[in-house]
């Protein structure tokens, strides 16, 4: 085995066991402090760490092929026979398809077994109980991912696009039935993903970095604002108090609720002031406040990716749509970027000096992970309007966190295609490989016409160019069900669109409080409210009956 698979593979596993970590960090820091389940809790880090391996394979993919191919001579390297390309790349597909089954397994069984594994929790029920239970609730994802996976036997590859004759598009349509079943399911995923990948990974683009920008509201301010607040409630409730003193007359019930809903108030006004009290005289809030200026800076940085990464998928979408080979008979396919794209262009740059293209690509992929969780937090896990779990730092319940895991997976999954088709295509499908154009007695030779040596594309000879096995598998979706490439290349406009509408909304919006209202104790307080008021309405209803 030469040594260059060697080092990559070796990179791909220090790197999986570094975000095993981050998983398992991320998930400790929003779980709830005591309403924990032990097994949700493992369900979520590897779920998590699976998703984001599995799109850290993509670089390790690029790198690998690209390492074929001699750039000087546009030639293949001594060591890159057939044999040896073979059984590389069919390693990568390998990793990539168990990859996807794992995927397929957290989705439609692991993660709903452990959601109602834990909402069967009863001390009156035995473990068996509440196995035998979640197995009965779990059966209807697994039915719904069998019914997918014999869908994907019978749907046959679309014709072949008019005058094109590519042995590329040839490799694309020949495939066993097997893989096109899971191929079938893994795009049914990732048009799940388009819709999270949309809703809330496009407007958290705009969200974080603005976040770190605008930081939080003064202390001063913010304190004012609440002395404000707790004054007007006061003498509200002093007015209330007033109005019944000295005389033997009954309060109304009216006025009763309103001085509930005041008293409830004014505890969670003054638990934001206690608050915000030990913010201020804490020593990590005034590390904080050091290291103000280098948070703006990296949100200013972050920015500043934010809207490369957007420029470069609408250079690319509008690039697909004017000069696709086939259009949407095959997914807008393009043979290679005619438009400038800047993430395409920085990544085969740095692809010159590995792992340094590595480390980008994963950088890229932690901050759309990043950028997803702060859209989920903002925005909540919902339904349409109705809201389901809300994702807060030591306070999201085990739920929350395996709905939110879900989410970040397909999200991270359509990543997965935005990144080979629309971030930086030419990149992600040939990395850096070059291959040599001029021949001369029947052989190719570019040694004295080095202009001749060009940028492998899907017109270039396959005995030299190699594509990447990512490319291969989200490109024989695309080619082999159009209706898939057509979803997924309109879903990227909706997600310039919705980016815009957030990031106008971020660029306006209001400097977080100081005081974390979504700590552990208001939640509380908020579940005491809300329990209060329907104590009240119940009895409400019984004295009108």
């Amino acid at each position: 085995m030469p040594a260059v698979i060697g080092i990559a593979w070796t990179v791909y596993g220090i790197v999986t066991a570094s975000l095993f970590f981050f998983s398992v960090g991320f998930t400790r820091y929003y779980q709830h402090k005591r309403e924990s389940e032990p097994f949700a809790t493992i369900v979520t880090i590897l779920a998590l760490t699976l998703v984001l391996a599995t799109l850290a394979l993509v670089p390790i993919d690029i790198f690998l092929v690209s390492s074929t191919v001699d750039s000087d001579t546009g030639m293949k390297k001594s060591w890159a026979d057939p044999d040896t390309i073979f059984w590389m790349t069919l390693t990568v597909q390998i990793v990539y398809y168990v990859c996807y089954g794992l995927i397929a397994l957290f989705i439609f069984f692991l993660i709903p077994f452990a959601y109602f594994y834990y909402e069967e929790y009863d001390e009156d029920q035995t473990r068996q109980q509440r196995v035998s239970s979640a197995l009965r609730y779990t059966s209807f994802f697994v039915a719904i991912s069998v019914l997918l996976f014999l869908f994907g036997l019978f749907v046959k590859p679309s014709h072949r696009p008019p005058k094109l004759d590519l042995d590329w598009l040839e490799k694309l349509l020949t495939e066993s039935n097997g893989e096109k079943s899971l191929s079938f399911l893994v795009a049914c995923l990732f048009f799940l993903g388009m819709v999270v990948f949309v809703v809330y990974t496009a407007p958290g683009l705009s969200i974080l970095p603005f976040n770190m920008i605008k930081g939080r509201r003064r202390i001063e301010a913010e304190t004012e604002d609440v002395d404000n607040s707790l004054a007007v409630n006061r003498e509200r409730q002093r007015e209330i108090q007033a109005h019944y003193a000295g005389t033997n007359k009954p309060i109304s019930g009216r006025d009763q609720r309103e001085l509930d809903n005041l008293d409830d108030e004014e505890r969670i006004l003054t638990r934001r002031m206690r608050t915000i009290q030990e913010d201020q005289a804490s020593i990590f809030h005034r590390i904080l406040r050091a290291l103000r200026p280098f948070e703006v800076i990296i949100g200013l940085l972050l920015l500043l990716l934010t809207l490369v990464l957007v420029a470069s998928i609408f250079l690319t979408i509008v690039d697909k749509i004017t000069y696709s080979v086939c259009g949407n008979k095959c997914g807008y396919i393009i043979s290679h970027p005619d438009l400038f794209n800047p993430i395409n262009f920085i990544l085969v740059e740095l692809a010159k000096v590995f792992p340094l293209d590595y480390v980008f690509m994963v950088l890229v992929v932690v901050y759309f992970f990043m950028a997803t969780m702060s859209g989920i937090i903002t925005i909540g896990v919902r339904f349409l309007w109705v809201a389901l779990f809300r994702i807060r730092k030591g306070a999201t319940m085990p739920q929350g966190l395996l709905f939110a895991s879900v989410l970040l997976m397909l999200a991270l999954l359509a990543l997965n295609y935005s990144l080979t088709a629309v971030v930086a295509p030419g990149y992600a499908h040939f990395g850096s490989q070059v291959y040599c154009n001029y021949t001369e007695g029947g052989q190719r030779d570019c040694s004295e016409h080095a202009e001749k040596i060009m940028p492998c594309d899907i017109y270039a000879p396959t005995e030299i160019c190699t594509p990447t096995i990512a490319s291969t598998l989200i490109d024989r979706i695309i080619v082999n069900t159009p209706f898939f490439g057509i979803v997924f290349y309109y879903s990227q406009w909706a997600f310039v669109v919705i980016f815009v509408l957030g990031f106008i909304v971020a660029l306006f919006r209001q400097p977080r409080d100081n005081a974390d209202v979504n700590s552990e104790d208001v939640e509380q307080e908020e579940q005491g409210l809300l329990e209060r008021n329907a104590r009240h309405h119940y009895g409400a209803n019984t004295s009108t009956t």
